[in-house]
């Protein structure tokens, strides 16, 4: 029988990067960081820009690497930086932009020359192990764990404190059911109450008040209703209104996995049209009541971008998937933690762990001070 589910989270587990980097390389670059310059310390520690990352999914070790040639008419299509041995060691790539823009270039072949042609192909660089925490963090958002309380059938003292009903049926009474329509028990020989909890078919709304309102909340949300509108019709607090989601969420997920993700697994299709698109969302989450002075600007940001990510089959137009790039997990302390430890504010983006998020923070920091100082100015200019 199914159990209840829970979504998965991080202790979880279901995919595991490995770090591509070795306790010597940290220790380096605590060596190094006070003594290079930012643009120093970069081009030393570019190593990551051609090594593959590294994943653990399902049991098996996957590695993949995305910076290399994507021109399919180019005569490196496809393969891994290479120094060839001849005079003055060429390589295949060669990095090249300033700042942030950078990108790799193809060099011509220096040994089969006249053969094939290697076109002035330029192909931006990615961090592959920011691809490969991406990786996970989609696996883990669309995962359901079952629930596995740690239960205690016997008071303590009890000489039979190894037994559980699941085991030893026989040394336990049936004593009726809950209030949830779980399974109570009793211990024969120290006489304890235990309830456990039920399965998806004993109780589909465990741990839920107000169950009667999921299908109009679903109405609702599935026609764009503002979260407030939602609440005042409804009757809930916003509270409320957010644990619904993540259960409605959670019971899609479970759906899913019983009628799509088992049935698909062996599935086969001798051709497929496949559309991937990227749409961006403007959220207005920036309440600008009293705020009117065009002195504001810029202190926070009035429409927040949300990149969507959908993939659909084209001529069934059965979605695959649909993901937003926005981690809820990850705060500003981990990207801090992040910065101490792997000195990620001197790293080119295809370095990072974090794959840039630092960058960003730190040039809206630098947007927010220039703010400040222009507002400074002002007041001075006013008052003389």
């Amino acid at each position: 029988m199914a159990k209840l589910k829970r979504l998965a989270t991080k202790d979880d587990n279901p995919v595991i990067v490995h770090s591509p980097l070795s306790n010597e390389g940290l220790t380096n670059r605590l060596k190094d960081y006070d003594k290079l310059t930012p643009k120093q310390f970069g081009t030393k520690y570019k190593e990551l820009l051609f090594k593959p990352a590294e994943l653990t999914w399902n049991g098996q070790l996957l590695q993949f690497q995305y910076n290399h040639c994507l021109n399919p008419y180019c005569k490196w299509f496809g393969l891994p930086q290479e120094k060839f041995d001849v005079k003055g060691k060429p390589s295949r790539y060669k990095l090249s932009g300033a700042g942030d823009d950078k990108s790799l270039n193809c060099n011509p072949d220096p040994i089969k020359i006249g053969y094939g042609a290697v076109l002035d192909s330029r192909t931006y660089v990615v961090s592959n192990w920011s691809v490969a925490e991406e990786i996970e963090r989609l696996v883990r958002i669309q995962t359901v764990e079952d629930i596995e309380p740690d239960y205690d059938f016997h008071k303590e003292g009890c000489i039979a404190s190894d037994l559980t009903p699941f085991i030893e049926p026989k040394t336990f009474y049936k004593r009726g059911k809950s209030t949830a329509n779980s399974q109570r028990y009793q211990c024969k020989e120290c006489k304890k109450f235990t309830n456990v909890l039920p399965n998806q078919r004993q109780s589909s709304t465990y741990h839920q008040k107000r169950s009667e309102i999921m299908p109009l909340f679903a109405k609702l949300l599935l026609n764009r209703t503002p979260v407030s509108r939602t609440c005042e019709i409804l009757g809930i607090g916003r509270g409320t209104y957010y644990d619904k989601l993540e259960i409605l969420y959670r019971r899609c997920l479970e759906f899913l996995e019983k009628h799509e993700t088992k049935p698909l697994i062996n599935a086969e299709f001798k051709k497929m049209w496949l559309n991937t698109d990227k749409m961006t969302y403007y959220l207005n989450n920036v309440r600008k009541k009293g705020q009117g002075s065009s002195q504001f600007d810029g202190i926070e940001e009035l429409q927040l971008p949300t990149s969507v990510v959908i993939s659909a089959d084209v001529l069934s137009r059965y979605v695959f998937r649909c993901d937003v790039a926005y981690d809820w997990d990850i705060t500003l302390s981990d990207i801090a933690l992040d910065t101490a430890l792997l000195k990620e504010d001197h790293l080119n983006l295809f370095a990072k762990n974090t794959l840039g998020l630092m960058h960003i923070l730190i040039s809206q920091c630098h947007h927010l001070k220039m703010i400040h100082k222009h507002n400074r100015i002002t007041i001075k200019n006013c008052l003389k």
